[in-house]
């Protein structure tokens, strides 16, 4: 530091210039930056500024495994390397591995040396990844482009996944002070509080912070909007992408008997001793017999979503359509932004073992996995979900059509005309139309004809762009274009609550309006964005509204 300001390792003082004009020093030089903590260096390069693998709370092993996290106290005398990120949480899934060493967050910035009138939007993001796998440096979602174009600071985190980040045992009579359980939200806590303490080092206005996530990520902000007693002051908005919000809360049977008491059963454990001896392939082992089970052990909560947040009452005390009720202390009243993908479903069902084509029969044996025989049987009366016989994939559709209502779509729009009469702040709900589709993908998956769950990611993020390889993430004009509709909605709306951008003085769009129960505005993502009043596909969602309901009101 020089006079208080960061400076490159060359020597060369960055001052107050934004990255784009720092032009005088070495674009992929050193950085270090003074926290209270003690001295931080990471690298710059023509983005801007970026901080990997630093460590917000203690390794989480030995006898902290389970617990609640202990975060980072200690001043330091040496300089922190935080130019590479830091191990990802143990996972199994498609790229398995990890170490129980991973509580480690990200910090991308455009802009260092702030004075307290200059400091930035902070933008806090949760990964996606059912809690079981997925990490905060995922090159999917590098937010570097984000961050120079909104002129927003970013931070991403790893959480603890599956049993290491959700085990409880109140059931057995270990109690929540032994074993709180919830322990990747503890971690979430963690890692905002941090952000309160030291994002001002980085250029980052704490008492302006969004929390955004994707997927179990949109799972995550739905979770930490439920606890507005243990957030309270940590964030001021919440952007909440492709929510499988129909999946509720985990409750004390299945997050303590079915989940960790069946695993502690295959592990042969009584005891929180027995549990610590074991070792992270034993436990994930044992994860992924349980995850294979739940259809068989917990068929009348969400066998598609088995290890998640509980209801603890410690941190959540209810769901979340009881929360913004006013039930149990509530929600967090903060501006919203929250939406899905036009076919939330389909990407999955191929995972399923469905291929093209299946025989109808298949049809009524999906709906009965997720709804149970009765209301099964009354939705396939009803015949909205018809298959088309003259289409090869007609199966698919239908049940691709079903449950991207019934998981995403209607729940969502159900619970945003809530939220916004509840909490009365304002609300901005979205659907993709077109998704991020590269000419990569073979033709014969599914998501080279439909807008599937994850799609949205790239487009926020722009982070095709930066992976130097364009021949497996191909970014065209028309991706960068729709990206940067998307990505100046995302930071203008963690610059002042409204996503309606000025920046580069804004543009000739449709204007985004709230959304409520009476206009039901939704925001299309497309080649040409436009709005649709009086919500999406009102048919479908006033029958599964009334006549079938969610899985979260029953």
């Amino acid at each position: 530091m020089n006079n208080g300001q960061a400076t490159i390792k060359s020597g060369v003082s960055c001052l107050k210039l934004l990255p784009s004009l720092c032009s005088n020093v070495n674009t992929s030089g050193k950085i270090t930056v003074n926290t209270t903590l003690g001295r931080v260096t990471g690298a710059r390069d023509k983005m801007g500024f970026r901080f990997q693998g630093i460590r917000y709370a203690k390794a989480p092993v030995g006898s902290l495994r389970f617990a609640a996290p202990v975060p980072i106290t200690t001043h330091w005398t040496n300089a922190v390397d935080a130019t590479a990120p830091g191990n990802k949480c143990p996972q199994m899934g498609d790229l398995p591995g990890g170490d129980e060493d991973c509580l480690f967050l990200n910090v991308f910035t455009p802009k260092l040396n702030a004075d307290k009138k200059s400091l930035l939007p902070v933008m806090f993001y949760l990964h996606g990844g059912s809690f079981t796998t997925g990490t905060g440096s995922d090159p999917a979602f590098n937010p570097a482009n984000m961050a120079s174009r909104g002129q927003v600071v970013i931070v991403t985190i790893n959480y603890r996944l599956g049993l290491l980040g959700f085990l409880e045992r109140v059931d057995a009579g270990i109690s929540r002070s032994t074993l709180p359980g919830n322990q990747g939200v503890r971690d979430m806590l963690v890692a905002l509080q941090w952000v309160q303490s030291h994002i001002n080092s980085f250029g980052g206005d704490a008492s302006k912070v969004t929390i955004f996530g994707e997927s179990a990520g949109g799972h995550a902000v739905r979770t930490l909007l439920s606890m507005p007693a243990a957030t309270k002051d940590l964030f001021h908005a919440a952007i909440s992408q492709s929510d499988p919000i129909d999946l509720p809360f985990n409750r004390v049977k299945t997050a303590s008997t079915v989940v960790s008491g069946g695993a502690m059963e295959i592990l042969g454990c009584t005891d929180l001793a027995c549990m610590r001896s074991k070792s992270v392939q034993d436990i994930l082992t044992a994860q992924t017999t349980i995850v294979g089970q739940a259809i068989n052990k917990a068929p009348e909560e969400s066998f598609l979503e088995l290890i998640k947040p509980s209801i603890d009452g410690i941190l959540i005390f209810d769901n979340f359509d009881q929360l913004i009720a006013g039930k149990n202390g509530g929600v967090s009243k903060v501006p919203l932004i929250i939406g899905t993908m036009k076919n939330e479903a389909n990407g999955f069902l191929p995972s399923l073992g469905q291929g093209t084509p299946m025989p109808p029969a298949v049809f009524g044996l999906t709906l009965g996995t997720i709804l149970g025989y009765q209301r099964s049987m009354i939705t396939i009366a009803y015949n909205l979900y018809a298959i088309d016989g003259t289409n090869p994939d007609g199966v698919r559709e239908a049940e691709g059509l079903f449950a991207s209502d019934y998981l995403w779509l209607c729940p969502t729009q159900f619970l945003a005309k809530a939220y916004a009469s509840a909490a009365g702040v304002p609300v901005y709900q979205y659907q993709f139309q077109k998704g991020y589709n590269p000419s990569t993908r073979p033709a014969d998956d599914i998501c080279a004809t439909h807008v599937c769950h994850g799609d949205d990611v790239a487009l926020v993020f722009a982070s095709p762009a930066l992976m130097n390889n364009a021949t497996a993430y191909p970014w065209t004009a028309q991706d960068a274009a729709l990206s940067r509709t998307v990505m100046d909605r995302w930071t203008a709306f963690a610059t002042s609550g409204n996503p309606n951008p000025t920046a580069y003085g804004g543009d000739n769009l449709p204007n985004w309006p709230k959304y409520d129960s009476s206009t039901q505005n939704i925001y299309l993502f497309d080649t040409t964005p436009s709005v649709q009043a009086g919500g999406l596909r009102p048919q479908f969602c006033g029958f599964l509204d009334q006549a079938i309901h969610y899985d979260f009101q029953l």
